[in-house]
């Protein structure tokens, strides 16, 4: 399951940058009330239960992608070797109305991105002009797919067999790591334990399209602005 939605992810920053180059909870208990005060020792303190201890890690899995697709917004980086069409590096934030901000990299080509409303601008690393093109037809159609946080990752369903294992930190967010393994991919998965599960990081071994996929900055906005007239071109 998760490496459809890997590839789905996969194939929007390849074709967007083919075009461009173109151009938790945690839980305490509390002693019982029924302790007698007379007792000669203290009772141990109650084992910490683990994150997600009701969950199996499919289901955190599952809850993680739902959490990320539920954000109003988030910033996604991500670098991978696809087999076909290369190394491909992404930086962007982006919400739920489309806009975006970042920049796209395959090969030695980079460019940046801005998308606000219905217009979309590129500019190659280097260069001074941005490419202004409209979102509603041609290029700037496929290029506004890569801006939609709506369409980015496919729901892996509640039967995928991701494992739960020990917990770490993502940037000094506490999460706990899930495996998996699909023939000749391996996956390493991190969920954030505190707040909404969100998926952190996401690291694919072996396959067609092995690579790093981390998400920050939910519901945080996106400053997607319009560059001045005078440094625009037209598409």
């Amino acid at each position: 399951m998760r490496r459809r939605t890997i590839a789905t992810t996969s194939v929007l920053f390849v074709c967007a940058a083919t075009a461009l180059t173109a151009c938790s909870s945690s839980d305490s208990t509390t002693a019982s009330a029924k302790n007698s005060p007379a007792a000669s020792s203290p009772s141990a303190p109650a084992k910490p239960k683990a994150p997600f201890a009701d969950r199996t890690g499919g289901q955190v899995f599952t809850d993680a992608v739902k959490a990320n697709r539920q954000a109003t917004s988030l910033r996604l980086k991500a670098d991978i070797a696809d087999a076909t069409d290369g190394p491909t590096r992404l930086d962007l934030t982006m919400d739920t109305k489309g806009d975006c901000t970042g920049t796209i990299g395959t090969g030695k080509e980079s460019v940046s991105i801005i998308k606000t409303g219905k217009t979309v601008y590129l500019r190659q690393a280097h260069a001074r002009a941005w490419k202004k093109s409209d979102t509603t037809s041609g290029e700037g159609k496929d290029l506004a797919a890569v801006c939609d946080l709506n369409d980015y990752l496919t729901d892996p369903g509640q039967d995928n067999a991701a494992v739960k294992g020990a917990t770490t930190t993502v940037d000094g967010t506490p999460a706990i790591v899930l495996t998996e393994k699909d023939g000749k991919e391996s996956y390493t998965i991190d969920v954030a334990t505190s707040g909404k599960p969100y998926l952190l990081k996401m690291v694919t071994v072996g396959g067609d399209s092995p690579g790093t996929l981390a998400f920050s900055d939910f519901d945080k906005p996106v400053h997607a602005v319009a560059p001045p007239k005078s440094a625009v071109t037209a598409g």
